[in-house]
């Protein structure tokens, strides 16, 4: 019978099963985000293995795991590197957070790594998939922190994304950090991601129901802040000042779609704005 080693998909999960893959080579991996998601693909499988169960109650914290896959001094090549790479512990996370991840590739990758500096090397095509999965999802991640433009709505500073990949909790945090005395909520689909909780009375992070805070279209009130932003900033943009390439540069066509705020700005930078100035609408 074969030997199938079974782990949660978290970053413990991860280097537990990377533990495991080395004393047992020949096993093959299954993943799952709870125990419930892995007996439902063991049933599907329909055939009696072993199981290795890792990850689903482990007692070891993370830097004591990222000590035995990647060495005692692991965070030294950290803090010491020319290149400024994420710690392992937090490339692991970056790259469980793509939309096309394989954790399986992402444990073989961490089991042929015996340090930091080969775990970025990308000697191997299975270290390249992995190092492009984090690359992407921190472009990702930056694109929202730069175009993403929240607004209010009943009290609460609301941004609602479409991200690529699932990083809205890491974007929730970055702007309840940027906006600490104001409660923040992240909305992608039917989840809302909510930080600074506490100000409404709920914990200081949680997730919920979008549904929970309301038709968000319908009690927006910011439409017509925006709209007289609008008006302003067509009126008294110079064309001649233009630099269409550096607008590009910094807005690219690809981070238009993280809101609805980046696709209107995008718009404005591929095709211009209209051609009028503020005087124009004192005119009787």
């Amino acid at each position: 019978m074969f030997l199938i080693i079974g782990f949660r998909t978290t970053v413990e999960g991860v280097l537990l099963a990377c533990l495991k893959l080395r004393q047992l080579p020949d096993a093959h991996l299954m993943f799952a985000e709870d125990l419930d998601e892995l007996q439902r693909k063991i049933d599907f499988a329909g055939v009696e293995k072993d199981f290795e169960l890792v990850g689903f109650g482990s007692a070891l914290s993370t830097t004591e795991l990222a000590a035995c896959v990647l060495g005692t001094h692991w965070d030294r090549h950290v803090k010491f590197s020319r290149r400024k790479e994420p710690d392992p512990i937090h490339f692991i996370d970056l790259v469980l957070r793509h939309s096309h991840c394989d954790p399986s590739e992402l444990v073989r990758t961490l089991s042929l790594s015996d340090d930091v500096p080969s775990l970025f090397s990308g000697k191997t095509q299975l270290q390249k998939r992995c190092y492009r999965c984090m690359r992407d999802v921190n472009l990702s991640y930056h694109r929202l922190c730069m175009f993403v433009r929240p607004a209010f709505v009943r009290g609460i500073l609301t941004a609602d994304i479409k991200p690529e990949h699932r990083i809205e909790d890491m974007f929730c945090r970055w702007l309840a950090r940027k906006n600490p005395d104001l409660p923040v909520a992240v909305v992608h689909g039917d989840k809302a991601w909510i930080g600074n909780g506490n100000f409404v009375g709920l914990d200081r992070s949680i997730v919920v129901a979008s549904s929970f805070l309301g038709n968000l279209a319908a009690m927006n009130a910011s439409d017509e802040v925006e709209e007289l932003w609008d008006v302003y900033y067509d009126s008294q943009m110079i064309d001649s000042r233009r630099n269409r390439k550096q607008a590009k540069k910094f807005q690219p066509k690809a981070a238009s779609s993280v809101s609805s705020m980046s696709m209107k700005d995008r718009y404005k930078v591929e095709r211009g704005i209209s051609l009028c100035k503020l005087g124009d609408f004192f005119e009787m």
